[in-house]
């Protein structure tokens, strides 16, 4: 991630709808009270601008606060229905019982009609979608070594994701030996006032250790190899070494870390290359590390750019390397850091999860995957969050860093991202940094190894549960806070998400119909809840501190009956449901 800056912003002011504050747009993008939810997949991509300017460390594709292109046009989703149902035995099992509604949820909420189709959108939904990233400081780590710490119960709930190491450590604070040299007297600029940390290095005990906290805890990861320090041999040495001992642990090497932002002079800490640095030059530096990570590491992938910038994720995909594995982007959407409070750029709640963020989130991420078409290779936002801005703010910690989570995280699958790293640490959760899924619950600087998982990575915990298979399309008319991802899974059963952004301590239930493409022979829920958006710490699946119900312990749908093709059901505000059927 990088430092902000700040950029002049629309002087519109906002309405409100329910929680989330509807931020006004330009006239080729109002209000859809009906909203084809596979809209943004069928031609993919909405034809997006050339990068106008950096903002906060992305590049602001054509007008923030409009339209940022064209909506595929899509038919309405047509349901049969048999003219003599077909009969299911009886399907029994306790009713799921939602937390309680506070007295307080008196605001009505629309009553909201979801069709699903049988038509594929033509996106998957890929097994551990949502993720981590983390500094590659966090290597020596003692969270790293299962004897130490309870990391791996925590993965092992997790669905397979994907732990990324990088960040902006790799380029400034890493080094690679498998000789056990010394680490170099190289300059280390602090990024901030009172930052001493230090050159990490990296051998292959590390890696063997690293093994072991996968395979216990069924992840996967990314690793990194320095750029800052121009040296393709010894990232070389390095991807030999990490294959050798990671195997299929590991799903490719990142090249450096936002090199976008080398020739970034005015700010030391970022500046690792002469102000003339451009995409060409990277180009050069990359072929040569990639020819040389191809020579001693056969078969291991390398990604990029790891940018954010719409010219270097092109650039990036033309160069068509041998070796050549995912386009990687980085998103952080709230990161003017001294917007005004009442604009649209604040950290606040209710421009998290306004529709407006929302909807410039999954263009921003559609852009990138326009951005490798043609080049037969995934596309990863392999660092991301809600802002880049140090220090706390009003979503982080909160009920509302998971449902934001869930939402960015479906929105960019439902466009062709098949990978997020969510970027936090494993610093305490007292003193440290306060936007990260994770952190430890001992004293500042003194870790214990024992990790608690805030909101956020119920988020990702509850992304994953909803299994791969291919995304259907869909339908939702009602209110605007509203989203639903229904999956296909190979075995013919199906998943679907309805995410309820409403704030559960001001808006009441809301009344979902919901219509499959056929008769469902049974149907359970599971649901990430908590008591307000604004509550800390509190968030839950199932009520319970973990990944919830298995799906065949899963209670019943309420009033769900074996046969059903359509049913009525009230979800809470401020919950994520899966709702599980099979036919």
């Amino acid at each position: 991630m990088t430092p902000s800056r700040s950029n002049s912003q629309s002087s519109d002011a906002p309405t409100h709808s329910g929680q989330a504050r509807r931020l006004k747009r330009g006239p080729q993008r109002q209000t859809r009270r009906k909203r084809t939810m596979a809209a943004a997949v069928s031609g993919t991509v909405v034809g997006l601008a050339a990068v106008a300017v950096v903002f906060a460390g992305m590049p602001l594709l054509d007008n923030l606060t409009g339209s940022s292109g064209k909506e595929a046009f899509q038919p309405p989703i047509v349901i049969s229905t048999p003219a003599t149902p077909e009969k299911f035995p009886a399907f029994e099992r306790p009713d799921y019982v939602q937390p309680a509604v506070p007295a307080s949820a008196t605001e009505a909420v629309k009553a909201t009609t979801i069709k699903v189709g049988a038509e594929t959108s033509g996106f998957a939904m890929p097994e551990g979608l949502a993720g981590l990233s983390m500094d590659t400081d966090h290597l020596v780590d003692m969270h790293l070594d299962p004897a130490q710490s309870n990391f791996v119960d925590i993965l092992k709930m997790s669905g397979n994701p994907v732990i990324r190491f990088g960040a902006q450590a790799v380029d400034r604070r890493f080094f690679w030996t498998s000789t056990d040299e010394p680490i170099p007297d190289w300059e280390v600029v602090p990024a901030y006032a009172n930052d001493n940390r230090e050159v990490v290095k990296i051998t292959p005990a590390v890696l063997t250790n690293l093994k072991h906290l996968l395979d216990q805890g069924n992840a996967r990861v990314l690793m990194a190899v320095d750029m800052g320090h121009y040296d393709p041999n010894r990232a070389a040495d390095f991807a030999k070494y990490a294959h050798e001992i990671l195997g299929d642990r590991m799903v490719g090497i990142s090249l450096g870390n936002e090199p976008n932002g080398y020739n970034r002079v005015e700010y030391k800490y970022l500046a690792l290359r002469p102000a003339e640095y451009t995409f060409d030059d990277w180009a050069v530096e990359v072929r040569a590390y990639s020819a040389a990570i191809a020579e001693a590491a056969p078969g291991v992938k390398v990604v990029g750019p790891q940018a954010y910038s719409e010219v270097w994720w092109k650039g990036y995909a033309a160069l068509d390397l041998p070796n050549q594995g995912a386009l990687t982007f980085h998103n952080y959407p709230l990161s003017t850091c001294d917007a005004p409070a009442d604009s649209e750029q604040a950290q606040t709640i209710p421009n998290a999860l306004s529709r407006q963020l929302s909807d410039y989130s999954s263009d921003y991420a559609a852009a990138a995957v326009e951005a490798a078409a043609g080049h037969d290779i995934p596309v990863w936002n392999s660092e991301t969050n809600i802002s880049t801005c140090f220090g706390h703010n009003e979503v982080l910690k909160t009920h509302a860093s998971a449902m934001w989570t869930i939402n960015f995280a479906m929105r960019s699958a439902m466009v062709g991202v098949t990978q997020l790293n969510f970027h936090g640490g494993l610093e305490a959760c007292k003193g440290g940094a306060p936007g990260s899924p994770l952190c430890d619950s001992g004293a500042y600087r003194k870790p214990n190894g024992e990790l608690t998982m805030r909101p956020q990575y119920y988020g990702i915990m509850m992304v994953n549960k909803l299994g791969a298979g291919d995304f259907l399309r869909s339908e939702v008319d009602g209110n605007e806070n509203i989203y639903t991802y229904p999956v296909q899974h190979a075995d013919g059963t199906m998943g679907v998400m309805v995410v309820n952004q409403n704030d559960p301590a001001k808006q009441a239930p809301v009344q979902v119909t919901l219509t499959l493409p056929q008769q469902a022979a049974t149907g359970t829920m599971t649901q990430l809840a908590g008591p307000e958006l604004a509550a800390e710490d509190q968030t839950r699946i199932d009520g319970m501190e973990s990944s919830g119900m298995a799906l065949d312990e899963q209670a019943k749908i309420p009033g769900f009956k074996a046969g059903e093709q359509t049913l009525k059901l009230d979800l809470n505000s401020g919950t994520t449901t899966i709702l599980n059927f099979t036919f």
